[in-house]
């Protein structure tokens, strides 16, 4: 096994433990408006947020996010021979914790930007609120997902070694 087919499985992996968090997160606010709107207008709530952009950079950090820390993923449980489970775990945490982390700056810059120097407290607001609830909320999914990402990377390892090219 090289370093760069590890750093391959571990971004493919990465990319798809994001892409399904995203969905998921997507079905999530489908289920928190079901109650109060009609299956068509919850089906595309996206559509009528006023925070699109917010969440068009969200998905794109959660990507990238999965892309980079996938690697880093790859390379530690078929390089370094780390536990696949738990290093997978702790990666899908930092996906989530980063990812959100970013996306939160922007809602900083084009609205908690302006009350600097008031007594709002943006950093506070824009910030370390939505990492906080964001962390709170996704720990548990995150977890598991990440468990099974890193589990996932040592299959596809195992499967291409078994392949007989590495």
């Amino acid at each position: 096994m090289t370093t760069k087919k590890a750093k391959q499985i571990g971004s493919q992996q990465g990319l798809l433990l994001a892409g399904i968090g995203v969905f998921l997160a997507y079905l999530l606010v489908m289920l928190l408006l079901y109650p109060s709107e009609s299956l068509l207008k919850t089906l595309f709530w996206i559509l009528e947020a006023d925070y699109q952009v917010n969440l068009i950079t969200g998905v794109v950090f959660f990507l990238f996010c999965g892309y980079l820390f996938g690697q880093l993923a790859g390379w530690l449980i078929l390089i370094k021979q780390w536990n696949a489970t738990f290093t997978g775990a702790l990666l899908g945490l930092a996906i989530l914790f980063t990812a959100t982390f970013l996306t939160s700056w922007v809602g900083f810059f084009q609205e908690g930007i302006h009350d600097l120097g008031t007594p709002a407290n943006s950093f506070y607001d824009y910030i370390f609120k939505p990492v906080f609830w964001v962390t709170m909320a996704g720990v548990f999914p995150a977890s598991i997902a990440g468990a099974w990402f890193g589990w996932r990377i040592k299959r596809k390892g195992k499967g291409y070694l078994q392949a007989g090219e590495g």
